[in-house]
């Protein structure tokens, strides 16, 4: 229910950027399906599986034929069941099968670089910088076994492809990969660093 609000409220946060962009240039719309991977501490002591269960979406104003800038938000969903073990706890030895979840809601500032604005597959790099909601749970067997949730620092730079639907390129196809930096210390986890891939499409808010 947590991450239902939480998600809710950063759809808000887009429809109210839109509307302030929308009246000055160019804005368009980019929502991707995404999938991540987890890397470094995060795949060797929480989940090692990828994550198929996520989403971005961004608002992106055109500054000149080149620059874009706007806001970004997104949900990723990571899940793995470990086979039953014995674990050591406060309140003895318990055999239990292990469960961990993460989920992460990125809300950050963006900067997109077109590198051949007007071809037919125009080439970007990218960046957003701000940070991500965080929800981290351990279950052993149906108990709650550890948890943590915050606000986390986050970098996520990032490449890929526009192709346009039309010649004014304000719709088109998305494709892309980025690396999300995501510090997270709790326990042995050290980040939360994954990479990921997505492709979507682009609307125009705006002329």
């Amino acid at each position: 229910m947590k991450s239902v609000k939480i998600i809710l409220i950063t759809a808000c946060l887009i429809a109210w950027a839109s509307a302030g962009f929308s009246q000055q240039g160019r804005t368009t719309l980019n929502i991707n399906y995404s999938v991540n991977s987890p890397m470094g501490s995060f795949e060797d002591n929480i989940v090692s599986k990828p994550s198929f269960r996520g989403w971005n979406a961004n608002i992106l104003h055109g500054i000149d034929d080149h620059i874009s800038i706007g806001l970004q938000t997104g949900f990723n969903y990571y899940h793995e069941k470990f086979p039953r073990q014995v674990y050591n706890t406060k309140d003895g030895d318990i055999s239990a099968v292990v469960t961990n979840t993460v989920q992460t809601i990125p809300l950050q500032a963006k900067l997109r670089y077109n590198l051949a604005p007007g071809a037919i597959v125009q080439p970007y790099i990218g960046a957003g910088a701000g940070g991500n909601i965080i929800m981290f749970n351990q279950y052993l067997g149906g108990f709650s076994g550890s948890s943590k949730s915050g606000f986390g620092f986050a970098v996520s730079p990032e490449a890929g492809i526009q192709i346009p639907f039309t010649r004014s390129g304000s719709s088109g196809l998305t494709i892309g990969a980025e690396y999300n930096y995501m510090p997270f210390k709790y326990a042995d986890i050290k980040n939360l660093n994954n990479w990921g891939i997505h492709a979507g499409v682009r609307f125009p808010l705006s002329r």
